[in-house]
Order: C-alpha cells, then sequence, then structure tokens
C-alpha cells in the first residue's frame, strides 16, 4: 500500500460494500477480493442485496464461506415483464443501510435484464458503482431492445458529469496480461513508431457453452429467452476488445470521425438439433426436432454470429480498417453430463478460445491465440487454466531491427485475474481504465451488433 493510500485511510472513513446480486462468480473468485480490501482498510464490510428466491441457496453458501456478511437483504420477487429492479424496493435497504454505515460502494452482480436499473439509481444518488458486464440489456414486453441502449448510456453518462461519484464497468479486456497489457499496448507502440493504421482485424471466440434445449427454456442465469444471446453474455468481452483495437485508428488519424458498417449473420436456439450430432444430443436426452414449433424460441437469443466490418473516414469514405468479429457458442465443450449440477459454476461445460489477428498493411502484423486449458479430472471442471501464443510478422527488410517472425507463448493464465485486477482497483478507488463513459462506444457497437443479426446479411453503418 503506498504512503498517499495510507493517507487517505487515516483522513476518510471507510467505505462499505454492497453487493448486488451474490451468485457463484462472487463468492467463488471474488471474495478473496474483498477480504484484501477489507484487511487492507478500503472498505469496512460488506452486505448482500439479492431476491427472496435466492434465499435458499445464498444462506447455504453463507454457512460455507469464511468471509461473512453483515447484513443480508431480499427483495420480493419481480412480478410483471418489465419490473426487474424497481427502487421502491431497494431504496428502504441502501437508505438503511447508509444511515448504519455511511458510504457506499455498489457492486452490481445482478442477471443482465436488472442492471440498468441498479446502475441509474446510484448514478442519480451519487453512490460508487462496479456493474457486471453488459452494462445494460433495455427490455420492452419481457424482451431485449437494443435501440433504447445508447439513448440509455449517453443519459446516465450525462448524470454522471453532474456528479461526483465514479462508476465501473467489470470487463476482462480492460486488464487482461496478453489482451491489454502486451498485444494492445505493443501494438499501439508499433503504429505510432511508423505512423501506420490498422488495416485488417478478426476476432473468433469461442465459447464452448453447451445448453440443452429445456435449459434455453428454464435458466434465469444466462438465459437466451428474453430475447439476448453471445452478443449480451461473453461476447461483451470482445466486442469491448474489438472496439478498443479499433479506436487505435485515432492515434493516425486525430481529427477524423469513422463510420463503421457492419452485416452479421446468427445462429440460434431453434438450428440447435441440426447442428448437434444425433447419437450425442440422444444421450443427453435432447433429440428436439419439433421444439421449436412447441416452444417460444423465435423470440430466443442469438447462441452463434458472425459479423464482417469495414472501417471508413466518414468524410472521404476511404476504407480504413476491414475485418470479422465471430462469437459462437457451438464450439467444443467439456460437458457430458445431462443434468446441471449444483455448487459449479461452469454448469454446462464453458471453455473459451480466442484467436485475434491485427495487421499493419504490408508492414507488420500480431497473431494472438488464447485458449483454456481443462483438468482431466471430473472434479475440477471450475479449474481452468489458459495457455496463449502470441505470433509476429514484420518485413523485416524494410524495418532492420526488426525479425521476420517472432512468437512467445505463457502459461497458467487465468481469465478472472483481469477481472480480479479491476476489482481491486475499484475497491481501493484506483480504477481508471474502465470507467462507464469509456463503455459508450462499445455499447454502441452492441446495439448496431444485435440490430444487424434481425436482418441477416444486411448492413447499418454507425459513426464511431
Amino acid at each position: 500500500m503506498n504512503e498517499e493510500s495510507i493517507e487517505n485511510i487515516g483522513q476518510k472513513k471507510r467505505n462499505h460494500l454492497v453487493v448486488v446480486g451474490f451468485d457463484d462468480i462472487v463468492h467463488k473468485k471474488y471474495l478473496s477480493c474483498i477480504e484484501d480490501a477489507i484487511d487492507s482498510g478500503f472498505i469496512d464490510s460488506y452486505s448482500i442485496i439479492d431476491l427472496e428466491s435466492q434465499r435458499i441457496d445464498i444462506e447455504e453458501t453463507i454457512s460455507r464461506i469464511k468471509l461473512k456478511p453483515i447484513g443480508v437483504y431480499y427483495l420480493p420477487n419481480p412480478s410483471g415483464k418489465d419490473v426487474y429492479a424497481n427502487p421502491k424496493d431497494f431504496d428502504p435497504i441502501f437508505r438503511e443501510i447508509t444511515k448504519h454505515k455511511g458510504k457506499l460502494k455498489v457492486y452490481i452482480a445482478t442477471e443482465l435484464k436488472a442492471h440498468g436499473g441498479y446502475l441509474k439509481y446510484c448514478i442519480e444518488n451519487n453512490i460508487e458503482s462496479l456493474i457486471e458486464k453488459p452494462v445494460l440489456a433495455p427490455m420492452k414486453n419481457g424482451q431485449f431492445v437494443p435501440e433504447f441502449i445508447e439513448p440509455t448510456m449517453l443519459y446516465l453518462v450525462r448524470e454522471m458529469g453532474k456528479k461526483t461519484a465514479k462508476h465501473s464497468v467489470m470487463t476482462l479486456s480492460r486488464y487482461h496480461k496478453i489482451y491489454n497489457d502486451i498485444v494492445l499496448k505493443l501494438l499501439k507502440q508499433k503504429m505510432i513508431g511508423l505512423n501506420a493504421p490498422l488495416t485488417s482485424f478478426h476476432l473468433r471466440h469461442s465459447g464452448g457453452v453447451w445448453n440443452l434445449h429445456r435449459e434455453f427454456e428454464t435458466r434465469e442465469d444466462h438465459p437466451y429467452k428474453y430475447g439476448y444471446g453471445m452478443i449480451m453474455h461473453g461476447g461483451y468481452h470482445y466486442i469491448d476488445l474489438t472496439v478498443q483495437f479499433l479506436v487505435l485508428n485515432k492515434l493516425i488519424f486525430p481529427d477524423s470521425v469513422f463510420s463503421l458498417t457492419i452485416s452479421s449473420y446468427s445462429a440460434y436456439p431453434a438450428d440447435q438439433n441440426n447442428r448437434i450430432p444425433k447419437k450425442f444430443s440422444e444421450n443427453f436426452a435432447d433429440n428436439c426436432p419439433d421444439w421449436p414449433s412447441r416452444s417460444n424460441s423465435s423470440k430466443y437469443g442469438e447462441t452463434d454470429l458472425v459479423t464482417t466490418f469495414c472501417l471508413r473516414k466518414k468524410d472521404t469514405g476511404k476504407v480504413i480498417t476491414i475485418g470479422t468479429i465471430s462469437l459462437e457458442q457451438t464450439t467444443p465443450s467439456i460437458r457430458a453430463w445431462k443434468n446441471l449440477p449444483l455448487l459449479v459454476y461452469n454448469k454446462n461445460g464453458r471453455v473459451s478460445s480466442v484467436e485475434i489477428e491485427a495487421q499493419l498493411s504490408m508492414l507488420h502484423s500480431v497473431n494472438v491465440q488464447c485458449f483454456d486449458v481443462p483438468k482431466e479430472d471430473d472434479d475440477e471442471v471450475d479449474k481452468i487454466s489458459a495457455f496463449a501464443r502470441i505470433s509476429r510478422r514484420t518485413n523485416a527488410s524494410l524495418l532492420k531491427n526488426e525479425k521476420y517472425t517472432t512468437e512467445e507463448t505463457r502459461n497458467g493464465l487465468f481469465h478472472s485475474d483481469s477481472n480480479r485486477r479491476l476489482l481491486t482497483a475499484w475497491l481501493r478507488s484506483e480504477e481508471h481504465k474502465s470507467q462507464l463513459a469509456d463503455h459508450v462506444l462499445t455499447m454502441r457497437m452492441v446495439q448496431y451488433m444485435a440490430m444487424s443479426i434481425r436482418k441477416p446479411g444486411y448492413p447499418i453503418t454507425f459513426d464511431i
């Protein structure tokens, strides 16, 4: 702890942390960060707010963990299609905690459809917050409405500008040891040194998620039935990462406005029965050829999508960057169980594989492959590390101090490490890489990608 931090703690009463939505990932991956913040004097303790429907699970979890909350508050289960986070229910709780504990920091870790209500409340009431990704999913009549994303984000940022509290977004693509600390950082240096724009960018994320038909219908955590899918689930990390790469072009064209044209194709839960071999789906009692006709799946969110894009200078129409974003769920998994297990975060066997290629015309390119390495022990499905390979190709005939090819590898990575770095910085009031305003452009990209999949192949253009 530095001297300035110690001095600040001595002068100010410590914050109290409120965790809204005490799910598996919070207590399995982040309690150590909370404990460290308490031991280091940045927060005094923590409380939990969650739904009444989660009472049994939360009380069972609390009985097993060492670091106990000082209070747990339960909200009535939401009723009606659009009531997912109603201030009339949680405002009295926040007021009570504030009365007893003083200044609050709020970590919003609810299911996505409830994000917006809590974030709006924290911003309007000048309460510091950290919100899980994606920032929000506007809903109408129980379904996701992407067109409302940008106006909502702009309102929140404007309101935030009138207050003093800061607000951050939890996403792995801001503090990642490979994507951010190495690849983005070094590519930025290369672009500045060569005065070279990013001319192509390709990202492919294989999510390795296997949901069965009945789980699409019933799951309330990472649900597809509300009309949002891969874009608004794990895909957000990589859309955010893509935006960070694309805006590097501002280094070369600082006075230019860019327009981005995208078009997309996607697959949905209703397509799944035709995409998984019958000998495997039948073993899971999941061969359901008539499922689309007897379910509400026509409104479900996408499982897989591919988006192509073209970045132009808006004033001249000249192309700067072309590329693709592929976000796919129907890829290799480690699932071998028919029913979702209890007390396991990785319920559906998710394993991730990411490949990124960024090129600076005929001068330089970098390729990174980062993929999960599952444990062979069936009892350790939550203990997955990652391996990374970074390869570079350079025109060494022109760049005399460079090599034509280089390669480096990294082992023992954990994607959640970057989230823990972000959470730790936020708990210490030192977070500055993932502020809410930094995600306006990412959420704009999310909005238009979600709109583009409605008309497969149809181009949509917007400014970035």
